[in-house]
């Protein structure tokens, strides 16, 4: 080892740059998993504490900041609209199916989109919410990018519909001007009349795995930095 470390420091031009460009990306890479997971675990407190909280009424949303109601139980009287958007892919326990999402009009007279749970059930209209006046109960969480969708392929406007990617803009827009929907989601309990199975959590990914990914990104950032070190004091082979 000592032998080894006598040797001059010659890691060679190319090496050199080669280190020098994704050294910096794989500590980047690393520390962004890293905020990444505190992150997610920041909202899975929040989820876990609020969840426990008693249901708040409709009434009593316009008392709170939109950020302090998330991921807050929330009871609403009203019916549903039957325009609902069906969000394809949707793989659970291995089944292909589709994430029902309904407007849901209250006694208040605002519309909140509602994610009424998963389904494999392609029969007929399997997807029609039940009419009257019914009282509900759900999550409230943010309203953010459901699904990606990697065309440009023009959604169809007949509903039910179905979309690869679901967001505020792209579901005002089917709904038209006259259905103004709020910048919340409310995700429907597996109790309250119209539910499918429910599979939403306030995150795809949990902590761990992010940091998980993080010790990815470092550990290569840490072998790229000993072979730097390695064949820079290596000896040069003799012809």
């Amino acid at each position: 080892m000592i032998k080894f470390l006598k040797n001059s420091f010659n890691p060679g031009v190319w090496m050199t740059c080669f280190v020098i460009f994704f050294l910096p990306i794989l500590l980047y890479l690393g520390y962004w998993q890293i905020s990444r997971g505190f992150e997610k675990k920041a909202i899975w407190e929040a989820y876990s504490i609020n969840k426990t909280l008693p249901p708040i009424q409709e009434k009593e949303l316009s008392l709170y900041k939109i950020e302090d109601l998330f991921y807050r139980s929330v009871v609403i009287q009203g019916s549903y609209i039957n325009d609902s958007f069906l969000l394809d892919n949707r793989v659970y326990r291995s089944k292909k199916g589709y994430e029902i999402f309904t407007p849901f009009k209250s006694e208040g007279q605002q519309v909140y989109l509602v994610n009424r749970g998963w389904t494999s059930n392609y029969s007929d209209h399997p997807f029609k919410a039940p009419e009257g006046k019914h009282l509900i109960e759900g999550i409230i969480s943010p309203f953010d990018k459901y699904g990606l969708n990697l065309s440009k392929t023009e959604t169809e406007e007949s509903f039910p519909v179905v979309v690869q990617e679901l967001t505020h803009s792209s579901a005002s827009k089917l709904l038209g001007k006259n259905l103004s929907i709020e910048e919340i989601v409310i995700q429907l309990s597996a109790a309250s009349k119209g539910s499918f199975e429910p599979i939403w959590g306030p995150t795809e990914l949990k902590a761990p795995r992010h940091w998980g990914y993080a010790a990815q990104w470092l550990g290569l950032a840490l072998v790229l930095l000993i072979l730097y070190f390695y064949f820079g004091y290596k000896e040069p082979s003799k012809q």
